[in-house]
């Protein structure tokens, strides 16, 4: 059985990563003292949260055109909780694993996990277009893309700036 996602279930996809992400940087914060580092994690993990509601409210405008939503096939539980696919993304690290930072990092170390992790997200989102259903689908996930590719070039100039 081949799972393939539509525009609604990408965005869905693609909200959960970032709400993931906002919850990894608020709980990377507390684990520093210093007030820089740590005001640097609440303003990625504000971004993250930022980024959520704009494709939540993409996903809503899209289901208001069209009509569609995701897809439930109680044979297929990937397509079903597209979410799942979010699970295998970049910020699915557990808590010790090595992904994950220790609070002894300074502000470039964080910078560059930061650009890291927007890399990964990048690569998943180019493997996730092999199961897009359309081209609309596979022009989401170019327009998630490029937005990433932007935060990485705005993470890179803060890291400049250091």
């Amino acid at each position: 059985m081949e799972t393939k996602f539509n525009v609604f279930e990408i965005l869905q996809i693609a909200e959960k990563i970032e709400h993931n992400g906002a919850k990894f940087y608020l709980k990377t914060a507390e684990l520093f003292d210093d007030v820089e580092i740590r005001d640097t994690c609440y303003k990625l993990a504000t971004w993250k949260a930022k980024h959520e509601r704009i494709l939540a409210q993409r996903r809503k405008r899209f289901s208001e055109q069209t009509g569609e939503f995701g897809t439930f096939d109680p044979n297929n539980y990937v397509l079903s909780n597209p979410h799942v696919m979010a699970g295998l993304a970049v910020f699915a690290t557990k808590p010790g694993s090595l992904k994950e930072p220790f609070g002894r990092e300074n502000i470039k170390e964080i910078f560059k996990d930061a650009i890291r992790r927007s890399k990964e997200a990048i690569f998943f989102y180019r493997g996730l277009k092999d199961f897009a259903r359309d081209p609309a689908s596979k022009e989401t996930i170019d327009k998630i893309i490029k937005e990433e590719n932007r935060h990485i070039r705005i993470l890179t100039e803060q890291l400049q700036r250091k």
